[in-house]
C-alpha cells in the first residue's frame, strides 16, 4: 500500500494505493475538510494512512507492506520515533494493526515516489485533482 498526503492554502488532501498481489491496482481519494490551524502535511500523511489501513483492512488483508515518503509517520509506525504532537495518528495506527498479521513500513524517497504513488499519480484524472491542488507530487 502507497499513501501520499499535502496540505496547502488550497485545502488538504491524501492519496492511496492499493497493490493486490495479482497486479491489481485501487486508487483512493480523501479531499480534508479541517480547519487550516489543525492541518499540517503530517496531519494529511496521516490521514491518507489511515484511510489506507481501514480499507485494507474491510478488504480482508491480513500482510502489509506500507510505503510513504513521510520519514516522520514511517518511523513512528516503525516505533523509531515519536513526536507528542502525532500521538492520536500513533494510538489510531496501533489499533489498526491488531487488525493484521503483519504491517512493514517503508520510507520511499520523494524523488523515488514517481511510481507508482505521488498525489499527482493517484489523483491525476480525479474530479479532486482539478479541483483541489494539494498535491506536493
Amino acid at each position: 500500500m502507497y499513501f501520499d498526503g499535502a496540505f496547502s492554502l488550497q485545502g488538504a488532501g491524501a492519496g492511496v494505493l492499493l497493490v493486490a498481489p495479482t497486479g491489481e491496482h485501487l486508487k483512493y481519494v480523501v479531499e480534508m475538510h479541517f480547519p487550516r490551524e489543525m492541518s499540517t502535511n503530517d496531519t494529511a500523511e496521516y490521514e491518507g494512512l489511515l484511510v489506507g489501513l481501514r480499507i485494507a483492512a474491510d478488504l480482508g488483508v491480513k500482510k502489509l507492506i506500507i510505503r510513504g515518503d513521510s520519514q516522520l509517520v514511517v518511523r513512528q509506525v516503525n516505533k523509531d520515533y515519536q513526536s507528542p504532537l502525532m500521538e492520536a495518528y500513533v494510538d489510531e495506527v496501533r489499533k489498526l494493526e491488531e487488525l493484521f498479521d503483519g504491517i512493514q513500513a517503508e520510507h520511499v524517497p520523494r524523488a523515488e515516489t514517481t511510481s507508482p504513488i505521488t498525489c499527482r499519480s493517484v489523483l491525476h484524472s480525479s474530479y479532486l485533482w482539478n479541483q483541489v491542488p494539494f498535491c506536493s507530487g
